[in-house]
């Protein structure tokens, strides 16, 4: 099986392949703005490693949420791989591949700062040994997802956020250090969607935005009204 993964949802810019069955390349770099430059650096390795990407089976991809202009990069570039080696698609949210780390936990919840006092939120669980997400992606309040979900064992790659949410709520187990989107675990995934020909069509491959008036989300004024 060959698999070319990419995400770019935050400032941590991955991509990785798989190549008969083998990660051979997996890199991880956090810069502001070098989603841009993310190109570059893939056909760096490629040629580094002298492959052509036109014998991969498949190109999976982080699809959010997370940053509007990193998101809006990979999947031009995944949407151009498909189109110029007719290659299917299997997307898979970057949420996923962050909790992806814990699979072996029970029950596993990531969350992420969205601003204005909202954050993006996942929960997934493991069943039968098999680890899966429940649900869609969430925007929501920290507050009210914390009340729902205090027992879950808790993952960001947001440093803010869990500096608030041990500050406010001593009863949540959190992990102590960022966990970021990873392309590596984003194959490991779709080994599976990969089998089972879960594919995402090219006319339907869309970046995962949340935003209030889709997820219905009330937010609050601040104090000096608005």
């Amino acid at each position: 099986m060959n698999l070319f993964a990419i995400d770019t949802s935050t400032e941590n810019i991955s991509f990785a392949l798989l190549w008969q069955d083998k990660l051979i390349i997996n890199y991880n770099k956090r810069l502001k703005f070098s989603s841009s430059k993310i190109i570059l650096y893939i056909d760096r390795y490629i040629k580094k490693y002298k492959l052509n990407l036109k014998n991969i089976d498949a190109l999976v991809i982080g699809n959010g949420p997370g940053s509007f202009m990193g998101l809006r990069i990979s999947h031009s570039i995944i949407k151009a791989f498909s189109l110029i080696w007719q290659k299917p698609i299997i997307a898979i949210g970057s949420l996923f591949s962050v909790a992806y780390n814990f699979k072996d936990k029970e029950k596993v919840a990531v969350i992420a700062s969205a601003k204005k006092n909202l954050i993006y939120a996942a929960t997934f669980k493991k069943k039968k040994s098999i680890f899966a997400q429940e649900g869609k992606e969430k925007l929501t309040t920290l507050e009210e997802f914390i009340k729902e979900k205090k027992d879950y064992f808790f993952v960001t790659y947001d440093e803010d956020i869990r500096r608030e949410v041990l500050k406010h709520y001593l009863c949540v187990d959190f992990c102590k250090k960022n966990i970021w989107p990873s392309a590596a675990n984003l194959l490991e995934i779709a080994k599976d969607y990969f089998r089972k020909n879960k594919f995402t069509p090219l006319q339907k491959l869309e970046p995962l935005y949340l935003h209030p008036k889709t997820s219905q989300v009330h937010i609050k004024p601040d104090k000096k009204g608005d």
